[in-house]
């Protein structure tokens, strides 16, 4: 009769294995840092409004949070909506993402799981500021 012990490694063996093939495998996932800075509340208040009765300023908060985004803005323009992003293009100081699986309004659209929106981050690491769209500049509330 053959004893298993002998017929399997011996389990330093096994665990050196099972370390040094999860730490390649960690090695191989470092994060964009575009993405990383991204990440968390940016709040923009656009006062332009300030001269038009009931209207003080057009507010806008984005959260984006490991591939989860939401958006709320208000007094002028009311939009607000939840869903997913995916990075799609990246330039030195820019992310472009694609928003996907959608709920809530932009405007006076309804949004739908099957709609996508297009936002392109030009990130300032320097000033810790993003512009979504040509629109900003946002400064961080929260990391």
């Amino acid at each position: 009769m053959i004893e298993l012990s002998k017929r399997l490694p011996k389990t330093p063996i096994i665990v050196s294995l099972l370390l040094l093939c999860l730490s390649a495998t960690l090695l191989g996932c470092k994060k964009d840092p575009r993405v990383v800075f991204i990440q968390g509340v940016w709040y923009y208040k656009d006062a332009h409004l300030a001269n038009i009765p009931s209207e003080s300023a057009q507010v806008t908060t984005w959260v984006f949070e490991n591939g989860y985004v939401s958006m709320d803005s208000c007094c002028f323009v009311k939009m607000n909506f939840t869903g997913y992003y995916s990075v799609t293009e990246r330039a030195e100081n820019e992310l472009t993402l694609e928003l996907f699986n959608l709920q809530g309004q932009a405007a006076d659209i309804v949004l739908h799981r099957d709609d996508t929106l297009i936002a392109i981050l030009k990130i300032d690491t320097e000033a810790d500021t993003l512009r979504v769209n040509n629109d900003g500049p946002y400064t961080r509330l929260n990391p």
